[in-house]
């Protein structure tokens, strides 16, 4: 077959496309050269399309097998993009992206086992590949060998020193084990990665480095989630006591707790022009900055305080609905765009027996805007004030109810930073934060750990979670 870049066959000197190629439908392996640079310029819509013209001609495709599934995993049609995956792997059993791949899509589906040995194989074929020793690495970590999951992104890092994914994803597995001397160093990296960089504000200042800040106004910034700034802001007193003047650059939501923070002298908001300040730290590198160990992060609670108005407001409204019952706040979702929030939601379906517990009530800590159509047919059956739709009111709700049932999300740190009882339905391989095999939290002295038994499985930690009530 005459490729189109040659000279067609007709003797006219044109290249074939220009010739008697002109009209001739493009070949299977053009239509997949078309839809991997529409793939790699983020059209997946006109990539699937090309991949699919491709099959159509040649059903036997390795790469338009492959790339067809990979642009379905990134869409997350798991159920169609696995077959296609497989078939590629078994046509093409030497290439390691193909297995590489496949095991992005298995881990995906929980398939953990599957996706550790088809990332083995892609290292038995690439050892040098430093991607497949992270996927590797993450794999083991969430079938819960965090051991074996910190020595697979040391022998990736060992291979690309300067891959700051490896770095970050590495701390997160020695802070789970509670290695916070190494953990710090390593958690760095995260500011060095596309995903984090793409969203830091840019300052003029120079970042503390832990240098004595005396007499010098040092700005704490919030990154990542509400509940990552609640937990760090206890080490604002210790930047303090160094003889910084520290003033917290939060989210508006947080504006109000911030301020009560000990060491906070002021706080604003990081929607707002950057107030003006000598130094800068995110309160997330503090730990690193201080060389907080193990013995560092236990601090007083409450170390944030709610507004005394709206404290009052809550108590009334909860008074009102509640009477003499338990008063019981559940949040049992997280933010919708967290990637990970499938896995650390309960569905409340499976929550259900505790909306029949005798003498407790049960109070949504969800935002309207938060609640899903699957979530009506329960929400009917919680108490549901209007306070929890604004973040201070929240927090005036969470300081008032008797006890906090939370998922892994910004609640659990909000009612432990207030010093509340909160008690934490924790999946298998749950956040850094929570460490493992502990039921209660060196972070917050008032929470109480539910962890479940068997990934994915709730059963067991809501039927302990009941009766705890119950008694």
């Amino acid at each position: 077959m005459t490729s189109r870049n040659e000279p067609c066959p007709c003797g006219s000197g044109k290249r074939y496309k220009h010739c008697h190629g002109a009209d001739a439908a493009p070949s299977p392996d053009a239509l997949t050269r078309d839809g991997g640079t529409a793939h790699q310029r983020g059209d997946i819509v006109t990539a699937e399309r090309l991949y699919r013209q491709a099959l159509a001609a040649a059903p036997g495709h390795p790469l338009a097998l492959h790339y067809l599934g990979v642009a379905l995993y990134q869409q997350k049609r798991l159920e169609e993009a696995l077959p296609l995956l497989d078939r590629a792997a078994l046509l093409v059993p030497d290439e390691p992206e193909f297995h590489n791949n496949r095991g992005l899509a298995l881990a995906e589906s929980d398939r953990y086992d599957e996706a550790i040995a088809a990332y083995r194989r892609a290292l038995e074929l690439r050892p040098a590949h430093a991607g497949a020793w992270s996927n590797l690495a993450r794999a083991l970590q969430s079938a819960g060998d965090i051991t074996g999951a910190i020595a697979a992104f040391r022998h990736g890092i060992a291979i690309a020193p300067e891959f700051p994914q490896l770095h970050w994803n590495l701390a997160l597995a020695l802070l789970l084990k509670g290695d916070y001397q190494q953990g710090w160093q390593e958690y760095e990296w995260r500011l060095r990665t596309p995903e984090l960089a793409a969203t830091s504000h840019a300052f003029d200042t120079t970042a503390w480095d832990g240098t004595s800040p005396a007499g010098k106004t040092l700005l704490l910034t919030a990154e990542q989630g509400l509940g990552d700034a609640i937990q760090f802001l206890r080490f604002a007193s210790r930047a303090a006591e160094l003889g910084a003047r520290a003033i917290a650059y939060v989210p508006s939501a947080l504006l109000s707790l911030a301020a009560t923070a000990p060491g906070i002298a002021a706080a604003y908001d990081s929607e707002a022009p950057i107030p003006p300040h000598d130094l800068h730290v995110s309160l997330m590198s503090l730990p690193a900055v201080l060389g907080i160990s193990s013995a560092d992060i236990a601090t007083a609670v409450p170390y944030l305080r709610v507004d005394a108005t709206r404290k009052r407001e809550a108590e009334s409204q909860i008074a009102r609905e509640g009477g003499s019952s338990l008063k019981v706040g559940l949040a049992w979702s997280g933010a919708p765009s967290n990637t990970e929030n499938a896995t650390r939601s309960v569905p409340l379906d499976a929550l259900a027996t505790l909306f029949d517990i005798p003498g407790a009530r049960i109070f949504s800590l969800k935002r309207d805007a938060d609640t899903t159509v699957a979530d009506a047919r329960w929400t009917t059956r919680m108490i549901e004030l209007d306070m929890r739709n604004d973040f201070d009111g929240l927090a005036a709700l969470v300081d008032s109810l008797d006890l906090i049932i939370s998922v892994d999300t910004s609640i659990a740190h909000l009612a432990g930073a207030l010093g509340k009882s909160v008690w934490v339905l924790l999946r298998r391989v749950p956040d850094w934060r929570w460490l493992l095999d502990r039921s209660d939290s060196p972070w917050y002295p008032s929470a109480r750990l539910f962890r479940q038994r068997v990934a994915g499985d709730w059963s067991a930690p809501i039927a302990e979670i009941a009766e705890a009530i119950r008694s």
